[in-house]
């Protein structure tokens, strides 16, 4: 279901661009600023349940995602901060986001602003529920391979991302032309370029240590899990690219692209 920015004004409506206290100054603000970025319509689409009937694509502490439409039709995602978050604007997320962009990680950061973030929008399941239909040895191996790739891109530009040992709803598996899938990490609420990365040996101990590693084990067959532990603590010491080759090969996706 779209709906006009007009429409937003209504309750229940207003709760999309106002969670969990709109208010009516606040609301025409924020409507103002869509139309000034060429935001048509927000779509009541996702997993998420603001109230009966209104769905989003997320809801966390800080904001609020939504599905919208520009004026050419694209589909584009927003985040939209809550009123009562605890951090008073999307700033510093937007900086990490286009920091993740900048190595080719991430939804593309279209446009910001203090209280709201305009993103491409990634369609497909989350990697648990992709991993559900049980995809082929190969199509799964190459994924895994190619999101710890992008999980070592992270730690070479020393942004952590921060929630990656519960990947569960920040990994999306994107179809792609030709039968392909691309991981897509999101969400970078809690990322940052102060503290030690740790992306890889987090995404590594949520898919083969703990997390999902018996559904793993049951497609990709098991992992000695002695190796990948030593493997992981020496990338931890040294980030190298030998070391990032080790963890590769204790996963077993080492001849995987």
């Amino acid at each position: 279901m779209l709906l006009r920015l007009e429409e937003l004004r209504k309750k229940p409506f207003s709760l999309l661009l106002a969670y969990p206290r709109p208010e009516a100054d606040l609301l025409e603000e924020r409507i103002r600023l869509l139309s000034s970025l060429g935001i048509t319509h927000v779509e009541l689409h996702g997993r998420k349940e603001l109230a009966p009937n209104l769905r989003v694509l997320g809801k966390g502490y800080v904001g609020v995602v939504l599905a919208a439409r520009t004026a050419d039709g694209r589909r584009v995602a927003l985040k939209v901060r809550r009123t009562d978050a605890d951090r008073r604007d999307l700033t510093h997320e937007a900086r990490m986001l286009a920091m993740a962009n900048s190595v080719g990680v991430g939804p593309r950061l279209l446009a910001h602003h203090a209280d709201l973030l305009v993103m491409e929008f990634i369609d497909g399941p989350h990697l648990p529920d992709w991993l559900s239909s049980r995809p082929e040895r190969q199509i799964l191996a190459s994924v895994l391979r190619e999101l710890l790739e992008k999980c070592r891109r992270l730690d070479e530009i020393r942004l952590d991302h921060g929630e990656l040992s519960r990947a569960h709803s920040h990994v999306i598996i994107q179809p792609r032309p030709g039968g392909r899938f691309e991981p897509r990490i999101v969400d970078f609420e809690s990322a940052s370029d102060k503290r030690r990365p740790s992306n890889v040996t987090s995404i590594c101990q949520y898919l083969f240590i703990s997390g999902l590693s018996g559904l793993l084990a049951d497609i990709l067959g098991p992992v000695d899990r002695e190796a990948l532990v030593g493997a992981l603590r020496a990338y931890k010491r040294e980030m190298s690219d030998h070391a990032f080759s080790a963890v590769l090969e204790a996963c077993g996706l080492i001849t995987y692209k």
